[in-house]
């Protein structure tokens, strides 16, 4: 099960949106203004999260501005409110690492120009409400704030611009405790605005006429404009593209050591080799191939008489599982081959065909501790069949291997 692509990155996505409507809200006008109508806007951003990779994030912002403000007067602070929306895909992702809720900061950037001002790239800091991370489908997440105050020195049009968003949240377990998503447990990454987008929050007119406070219909991305000249004078409403449908799949990847007991022998061999897993986040099950490396154990028949035997273990179809927080269930298929058995070390059977006449199959379980970004234990039991293809002793051999209550013992660690 492989797949930390940077994953640095995760439940960020609801800092976004909070950012994005402190910012775009946050610069204009305020309390000492008398007139002031509403005004929104929705964009949207891709994000790179951990384990659920580059996913969008749709924020809509709304807040009161006014139509006009009077030169050299302080605007004062207008209370703003933002929500975002999460994809179902990275609320999975939340719920993989174990987090209940989600807490953090976040920066939104924006461009203030006119009037006497020139901010191309003005970073407002907000705080995300700690809030809980439901078991599935979208999360919307919630911010109120207050904006700046700024003084304009001379009449003219003034034009805000939302732009990225940068992002530092921690995702947290139900006592309290950080995850492991990284080594701190709180991730931090940088949204980017999906083109095509019209950003321009508001055009707000410095002195006196008319005022337009709503986006303009041709959209428009620029960041650091120059003039006023620079954006366009009639406004529509906002887009408002919704988030992409869950469903994606991550790799994972794990090595495997560890040892499986045979009963009904009374030893044990060691086992390594590896598995590698798609996991669909949408609903949690995965696929993968197990991978186990040739190995052998030594015996007493009756408890007395030596013998050994190699043996060869290989997956039977795709395997396939449930993710169950903490970790997964793995319902394992495989035959088993014992290419060489033998008895007062001398061969007795070396027909590489001598096997298990069906399948083993075995319910694996990993441990209440397991962590699917570093690994654990993975335990279950498995039978063994009668054999065939092992030569004139066959019954003989298939006798002493054909058992019930066989026990793997596996670690796992993140590749």
């Amino acid at each position: 099960m492989s797949h930390r692509r940077g994953f640095k990155k995760l439940a960020a996505v609801a800092a976004a949106t909070t950012a994005t409507g402190l910012v775009a809200a946050g610069l204009i006008v305020g309390a000492q203004v008398s007139s002031a109508d509403p005004v929104s806007l929705t964009l949207t951003y891709k994000c790179e999260f951990p384990i659920v990779g580059v996913q969008p994030l749709k924020v809509a912002v709304t807040t009161d501005l006014p139509l006009t403000v009077p030169v050299n007067t302080p605007t004062g602070a207008f209370a703003i409110k933002a929500v975002s929306t999460i994809s179902e895909d990275t609320v999975s992702g939340l719920g993989i690492i174990g987090a209940t809720t989600l807490e953090g900061t976040a920066g939104a950037s924006a461009s203030v120009v006119g009037a006497g001002i020139n901010l191309p790239s003005l970073t407002v800091p907000v705080t995300l409400d700690k809030t809980n991370i439901p078991a599935s489908g979208e999360m919307a997440i919630n911010a109120n704030g207050k904006t700046p105050s700024l003084t304009f020195k001379e009449a003219g049009d003034v034009k805000i611009n939302v732009g990225g968003l940068s992002l530092k949240v921690t995702p947290r377990k139900a006592d309290g405790t950080v995850t492991d998503i990284t080594p701190d447990g709180t991730i931090s990454t940088a949204c980017t605005q999906d083109p095509g987008q019209n950003n321009l929050l508001a055009t707000i007119k410095v002195g006196s006429g008319p005022a337009s406070s709503t986006p303009p219909t041709s959209p428009t991305t620029p960041t650091t404009p120059t003039s006023p000249s620079t954006q366009p004078t009639t406004p529509t409403s906002d887009p408002t593209t919704p988030t992409t449908p869950g469903g994606g799949t991550i790799k994972y990847s794990y090595a495997i050591d560890g040892q499986t007991t045979l009963k009904s022998l009374g030893s044990t061999a060691p086992i390594k080799g590896s598995f590698d897993a798609d996991v669909k986040l949408q609903p949690q099950t995965f696929t993968g191939n197990l991978t186990l490396a040739n190995t052998h154990t030594d015996f007493k028949l009756l408890g007395f008489l030596p013998g050994s035997s190699d043996i060869k273990v290989v997956q039977e179809g795709v395997q396939s599982g449930e993710l169950v927080a903490p970790g997964f269930k793995a319902h394992i298929k495989f035959n088993v081959f014992l290419p060489q058995v033998a008895l007062f070390g001398f061969p007795i059977s070396t027909d590489p065909k001598c096997g298990t006449v069906s399948p083993s199959t075995s319910e694996m379980v990993t441990a209440p501790d397991f962590n699917l970004l570093k690994g654990g234990k993975l335990s279950g039991t498995y039978s063994l069949s009668a054999l065939a293809n092992c030569g004139g002793l066959n019954d003989y051999i298939s006798a002493f291997a054909k058992s019930d209550g066989n026990t793997l013992d596996l670690n796992l660690t993140k590749k």
